[in-house]
């Protein structure tokens, strides 16, 4: 994905903090250990569905 702004530009930081911070604190610290990357990409799609959808 290509930057907002310029290189390391606050505006993608302030994005990455926003996402970030939600996704490890409600699945990854919550729901591990984890025991293959699968299982993280896995977990990672079904968390962006409930994001997106009402399922």
């Amino acid at each position: 994905m290509p930057s907002v702004g310029s290189k390391s530009d606050n505006y993608d930081n302030a994005l990455a903090d926003t996402i970030n911070g939600p996704y490890q604190a409600a699945l990854i610290h919550r729901r591990g250990p984890w025991k293959t990357c699968e299982s993280v990409e896995l977990a990672t799609l079904e968390w962006c569905r409930g994001l997106t959808t009402n399922a």
